[in-house]
């Protein structure tokens, strides 16, 4: 058995059967049918907002012992494979964290020469025949981000970018830190963001990833996005 064997944990035994989310005890004004697997709010912040919530939650679900999986690269390499297929791993790239639970995996990776966060989402919305509303929920600029969120958006702008062999929906945004933390803490914490719907175009899913470069100024570049892109298969 070779070591990247012995690193790989089964799906059935790691991943979560997919469950419907609670949050809170507030129902939003609409629903139709099943929806997003994510109150709304959260899809008004960039990846950083995302990603705590999700780490705290699969500490609280989970538990610390378990919680070292997610920072394994060896076991979580494999799985961002299945979602967005590559022959070898990215040269430059740290993979951060992986996490799957209720239905949604998320990928962080770090570019370790650009200085900039890769995070990948994957919700499986098989069971629900409006996967479109999820993406137009996140791909949405008049989403508002609420008082209570830390870090939120801004200047959202909505465009297309030809990746690959169609044009892929993409949104510019810059994320803001509110209030928590030093001034320096805030500046690491906003910046810059791109944002890219990927998802192929006979899955019932929703798969995109997002671009951001802590304490930027300057928009992230349509040349960087479409380098990242092309390690990986797109249809």
């Amino acid at each position: 058995m070779t070591e990247e064997e012995e690193h790989v944990i089964p799906d059935e035994v790691e991943r979560l059967p997919d469950t419907e989310l609670e949050w809170g005890g507030e129902e939003p004004v609409s629903k139709k049918k099943r929806g997003c697997l994510l109150p709304t709010w959260l899809w008004a912040c960039g990846g950083g907002c995302l990603l705590l919530t999700l780490l705290i939650g699969a500490g609280l679900f989970w538990g610390v012992g378990q919680v070292k999986n997610l920072v394994d690269p060896e076991v979580q390499w494999p799985r961002l494979q299945k979602v967005l297929p590559f022959d070898e791993r990215p040269e430059g790239m740290q993979m951060i964290t992986g996490m799957q639970m209720f239905g949604m995996e998320n990928y962080t990776l770090m570019d370790l020469e650009r200085g900039l966060q890769i995070s990948v989402y994957y919700f499986d919305d098989s069971d629900s025949s409006d996967a479109d509303d999820s993406r137009w929920t996140f791909f949405d600029p008049e989403q508002e981000t609420t008082s209570a969120s830390m870090i939120g958006r801004a200047n959202e702008e909505l465009g297309m970018l030809r990746i690959g062999s169609r044009d892929r929906k993409v949104m510019r945004f810059t994320q803001e830190n509110f209030s928590f933390g030093s001034e320096e803490m805030k500046k690491q914490a906003s910046g810059p963001c791109i944002a890219v719907d990927v998802t192929p175009e006979d899955s019932p899913g929703f798969l995109f990833v997002v671009f951001f470069e802590p304490g930027g100024e300057l928009e992230i570049p349509d040349d960087y996005v479409l380098s990242f892109f092309e390690d990986f298969f797109l249809d």
